[in-house]
């Protein structure tokens, strides 16, 4: 027998993740122009129209994966992360560690 350990299929299965305790610690902008940080939006783009839905789902998609407890309490709202949960894809992980978190969010989905 050999003694096979699973490896990791994605780099999102190794990553850790950050949650807030509360959602009503989110007060991060609903309305306007979102600027995220270079350190999150390393990719490029940095600016986010929060009235367009598409614009909603990809900042927060960014915030929720590759931010900090801090990063997510000053440019994620609580309500409007309620209200788009169901239209967003963030990674497997980042859902699970979310909607077990906030069963709220799961019920919305």
């Amino acid at each position: 027998m050999s003694d096979h350990t699973e490896t990791p299929f994605s780099f999102a299965e190794v990553t850790p993740y950050e949650v807030v305790d509360s959602l009503t610690e989110l007060h991060g902008p609903e309305h306007g122009t979102l600027h995220l940080p270079v350190e999150l939006a390393w990719s490029g783009r940095t600016e986010f129209d929060l009235s367009d839905d598409y614009d909603q789902t990809a900042a927060y998609k960014i915030v929720l994966e590759e931010g900090t407890r801090r990063h997510l309490r000053e440019l994620v709202s609580g309500r409007l992360l309620s209200a788009i949960w169901s239209q967003m894809r963030p990674a497997r992980p980042v859902r699970a560690l979310w909607e077990n978190k906030f069963p709220q969010l799961r019920a919305a989905s």
